[in-house]
């Protein structure tokens, strides 16, 4: 099914680049080759040896997990698909997009606070509550929560990249404060993996050397878990240093 799912994705972004090749209108390069990595991401992270030990080490399920929220969801962010499909498409379904993405709904998802909110939310109930269990011990609850977590994530990244269109795009100082608040999102979460005597999950409880493990899963957490923030900062400044200068 994730095979299949990503095939279709890279199949419509294809379509749409066709699409709008043959209008004759222009598309960044650098979008494409961005959603082709985030597609690639998400492959490595669910398809390949990652999920295979994803299964047996909970450091390296964090490392999956971190791959979709931190790595392949602004990858595919940074694709532009919804700037591509409103080029791509006829002038009808166009229009009923550009409606929705100016709709209150997408105002309100898209808000920070909103999208920092759900995106902790989804963080912390999934690890502290027995659905974190449920999805090592069920494939189908597991692929769930992997849509779970893509899907809060690109909600996270997506009024923070502000990537076109983005009629409610937050000022960059907004996103700056909501990405310097993101930090302690993730530290604190591996820093309760870290620090906890007792092994939280029973699925990984039958492993040698599962505590350590754990320890380890925290420090991923915590340190590689700031890393594409830190990247993602130093965008931001960047991006509004070259609004300010072009409008100068």
């Amino acid at each position: 099914m994730t095979l299949a799912l990503l095939l279709l994705s890279a199949a419509l972004y294809a379509w749409g680049l066709w699409r709008i090749r043959r209008r004759a209108r222009g598309f960044p390069a650098r979008c494409a080759v961005a959603f082709g990595l985030g597609l690639a991401a998400v492959a490595a992270a669910l398809l390949g040896r990652i999920d295979e030990l994803a299964d047996v080490s909970l450091a390296w399920h964090m490392m999956q997990h971190l791959a979709l929220v931190s790595v392949a969801a602004p990858l595919l962010l940074l694709g532009a698909p919804l700037r591509l499909a409103l080029g791509a498409l006829p002038a009808r379904p166009a229009a009923a997009l550009a409606r929705v993405l100016n709709g209150t709904v997408v105002r309100a998802l898209t808000h920070p606070a909103t999208a920092w909110l759900q995106f902790a939310a989804v963080l912390y109930g999934t690890h502290f509550s027995p659905l974190y269990e449920a999805a090592l011990d069920n494939a189908a609850v597991h692929a769930a929560e992997h849509a779970l977590y893509l899907t809060s994530a690109l909600i996270f990244w997506t009024p923070l990249l502000a990537v076109a269109p983005a009629p409610h795009a937050p000022a960059h100082p907004v996103r700056i404060l909501a990405l310097f608040l993101a930090f302690p999102m993730s530290a604190f979460l591996g820093f309760a993996f870290y620090v906890t005597e007792r092994v939280l999950y029973p699925h990984y409880a039958v492993h040698g050397g599962a505590l350590a493990d754990q320890m380890n899963a925290g420090a991923v957490m915590w340190l590689a878990g700031g890393t594409p923030l830190m990247l993602a900062l130093l965008w931001c400044v960047a991006d509004w240093g070259a609004r300010e200068r072009r409008l100068a």
